[in-house]
């Protein structure tokens, strides 16, 4: 870790959210969650579906749903508070990419055009003319023919392409942090490698916090500093991301990594988990402190 890593840039404390109303009141969406991410790290929240990663993954970028309740704790991005309106506390601070990128964009629009009316929004959210210099934010993110791409419409780009765009985008609003909730989950393993070196490189290039929710740990040792891994919204489990897929401290994990595909995978030979992981998973986030002790090293 850095010694930039060393200040966080994000932290949260404590927080526990509820549903706000009706039957979903009584369900726990997160419970007692607390970490720091520092400069530069990229972080993955690990976690099947309704795990409370991609809540938390909201939460940092200042995304609220009117369905929650906050009932305890604080989330805090660059020293700011991101409980309220985006627009007016993290912006430009934070940018959000999920799994569909083409819901950001007007499918209707060329790049260029849309490009242009980001950067007018740019400009109003920060009161200043903002001039930007395309070709480096192309470039920045692996587009080497900015020219060939600019007159294409938005609904024809493959989603690699759309989520290079929507990486650029939040290059050039100069975003401390970047949460790619999902990001990688409707791409083909070709281009989910690319994706994953392209945030590397932009991370070594531009010093950018990424925050990955991810369904899957596949490979994920292999550029993250940190996971943590999520069970029925608290965390039940977090360390280096080496350590915590080489030597994990529960049964839960072991098996939640094992059902990550490989290559040599066969479809009738995907793991699944356990009941009696699944089990001890239920103890550890209901019961006593409700967190592992981390994997990482004193």
């Amino acid at each position: 870790m850095t010694e930039d890593q060393n200040s966080a840039l994000i932290e949260v404390a404590d927080l526990t959210v509820a549903g706000a109303a009706g039957i979903d009141s009584r369900r726990i969406r997160l419970r007692h969650v607390s970490l720091s991410i520092g400069r530069g790290e990229i972080v993955v929240f690990g976690g099947e579906a309704g795990s409370g990663k991609s809540l938390l993954c909201e939460f940092i970028s200042g995304i609220t749903r009117r369905s929650l309740q906050v009932t305890n704790g604080s989330v805090r991005v660059a020293g700011r508070d991101a409980m309220g309106k985006r627009s007016a506390r993290l912006a430009p601070q934070v940018s959000y990419l999920g799994r569909e990128p083409e819901s950001a964009f007007n499918p209707h629009h060329t790049v260029e055009r849309s490009l242009r009316e980001f950067t007018r929004l740019l400009a109003r959210i920060s009161k200043k003319p903002k001039e930007m210099d395309w070709n480096e934010a192309f470039y920045a993110v692996g587009i080497v023919e900015p020219e060939r791409v600019l007159p294409l419409v938005i609904g024809d780009l493959p989603l690699m392409m759309l989520q290079r765009l929507a990486l650029m985008r939040a290059l050039m609003s100069s975003s401390k942090v970047i949460i790619c909730d999902e990001a990688t989950a409707a791409l083909d393993r070709v281009a989910e490698s690319q994706f994953i070196d392209l945030i590397t490189q932009i991370r070594e290039e531009k010093n950018v916090t990424f925050v990955l929710g991810m369904g899957r740990l596949r490979n994920a040792e292999r550029f993250a500093d940190r996971i943590f891994l999520f069970f029925e919204g608290g965390i039940l489990e977090s360390g280096r991301a080496s350590d915590l897929v080489t030597k994990p401290a529960c049964r839960y994990t072991a098996e939640f990594l094992a059902t990550s595909p490989k290559l040599t995978h066969f479809p009738h030979e995907l793991s699944t988990i356990s009941a009696e992981a699944i089990t001890e998973a239920e103890a550890i986030i209901h019961g006593g402190d409700g967190i592992l002790p981390s994997t990482e090293a004193e």
